[in-house]
């Protein structure tokens, strides 16, 4: 799949009621051509586990269609129903990702630490990678994955809870810097009981752009 390519300078508004961080509608600043297949389910034998370890993958390119090199660094992040947060990468055994390569069979793709770094212009310079997670919270109903460094728009957010009296650091920072990311939703249809084979279904009119 593809998806449009736009971008913003950083800014500064204050919050009113009501209001809340958006993308801008206009194109502002750099964005890549993002295509991904659905997560995947997988179970990897791992050295030192005596069951294999389930992970779940996205296969994606990234191509750079503007007209300069851009420095490619992405995050990604599934948030699930209940309101756990798993990063990619993080957990994950190197296993996997020869696991991947072996199942996806595509010559070109490259370990997720191989895929970041600066992206040079065109389809012929477009990048393969996959993002990797461990298995997450198996009462989970939904998920969403966060797909961030695909634009080069950001905002500067007031903290609305920021404390005038404390110091401000990171516990307590004055503002939030966020990013233009790519929030795509998924569902496990059927039962708890069958999550282990049921497969991911994408909630495509809930896909969108977002600040985070």
């Amino acid at each position: 799949m593809c998806l449009p390519a736009l971008a913003v300078a950083g800014d500064v508004r204050p919050p009113t009621a009501g209001d809340a961080p958006t993308p801008a509608v206009a194109p502002v600043s750099w964005e890549l051509k993002f295509r991904f297949q659905d997560p995947q389910r997988l179970s990897v034998v791992v050295p030192g586990h005596a069951e294999p370890v389930v992970y779940w993958y996205m296969v994606y390119s990234v191509e750079n269609p503007t007209d300069a090199e851009v420095e490619f660094y992405p995050r990604f992040d599934i948030v699930t129903d209940t309101l756990k947060v798993v990063r990619s990468e993080v957990g994950v055994s190197p296993e996997a990702f020869r696991a991947v390569f072996a199942r996806v069979g595509n010559p070109l793709l490259v370990a997720p630490e191989r895929a970041v770094g600066r992206l040079l212009r065109g389809e012929d310079r477009r990048r393969h990678s996959v993002a990797i997670w461990p298995d997450f919270d198996p009462a989970a109903k939904a998920f969403t994955v966060y797909v961030a460094g695909l634009s080069g728009e950001t905002a500067r957010w007031r903290n609305p809870a920021f404390d005038p009296a404390g110091p401000e650091n990171e516990v307590n920072p004055r503002y939030f810097v966020l990013r233009k990311t790519l929030a795509i939703p998924y569902r496990f249809p059927g039962s708890q009981s069958l999550r282990s084979r049921s497969v991911p279904e994408r909630v495509t009119d809930r896909q969108e752009w977002i600040m985070r």
